[in-house]
């Protein structure tokens, strides 16, 4: 017999018992999502919906980029269950970001690149992010300015410097995604990297780098351009 609901499981079966019993380690990652969806929809149990989200996100890590509008597209998650994985999603990614707050990122570049891999690869649309550092280069704050593409280099320079002052920051890093690409600078991104360098100079707030995450890894413009950033 077939047993479409997880309460008719073995109770030794079921995904939060085995987690108490066993441990959070001897789950599966559908497992582990299922208890954060605790039911699933009709015709489906929970592991099986969340199966069904592992495969369509690529797995946990496409999960940890998921935005609410991409979750609700999923038919049997609501509102609720959009919330349980969204917290769940942000106390992950705010536990990558700690070491940022407590180090400088420019003595500990490699944390940060992690960080921006772990959150951006598996983004499914372009994203322009704009990273706020005090006087010690530690990480104050993170605001996307932007999703999808943005033409207008002006545009960029003021909402860059907007946030910049309203967030107090004493140094700046750009980062923005390829989706489905390499991680390679265009003409485009150079062109743009330089002219918002200009317009930070003008209220004297360095930027420290431009960081591009693509699907084969990351590149740093100030390690491949230094010339930008004179």
């Amino acid at each position: 017999m077939i047993r479409s609901h997880i309460k008719e499981w073995p109770e030794d079966e079921r995904p939060r018992e085995m987690l108490l019993e066993k441990g959070p380690e001897a789950l599966s990652d559908a497992a582990l999502l299922a208890i954060l969806l605790r039911i699933g929809r009709q015709g489906q149990n929970a592991i099986e919906l969340a199966r069904e989200m592992i495969e369509k996100f690529g797995g946990l890590s496409g999960l940890l980029s998921a935005r609410h509008e991409d979750l609700r597209k999923i038919k049997g998650i609501g509102k609720a269950k959009t919330a349980h994985i969204l917290a769940a999603m942000e106390i992950v990614r705010r536990q990558f970001r700690r070491p940022l707050q407590r180090t400088s990122v420019i003595e500990n570049p490699d944390t940060l690149f992690e960080y921006l891999k772990a959150s951006m690869q598996n983004l499914h649309r372009e994203e322009f992010r704009i990273l706020h550092l005090n006087k010690s280069k530690h990480l104050i704050g993170e605001e996307t300015l932007f999703r999808g593409t943005v033409d207008e280099s002006a545009i960029y320079a003021r909402e860059v410097v907007e946030s910049a002052i309203r967030k107090k920051a004493s140094a700046l890093i750009f980062v923005h995604n390829h989706p489905n690409g390499q991680a390679t600078a265009s003409s485009e991104d150079k062109t743009l990297t330089t002219e918002l360098i200009s317009a930070c100079k003008a209220v004297r707030i360095p930027v420290l780098d431009h960081v591009i995450i693509g699907q084969d890894g990351f590149v740093s413009l100030r390690r491949k351009y230094p010339e930008l950033f004179t």
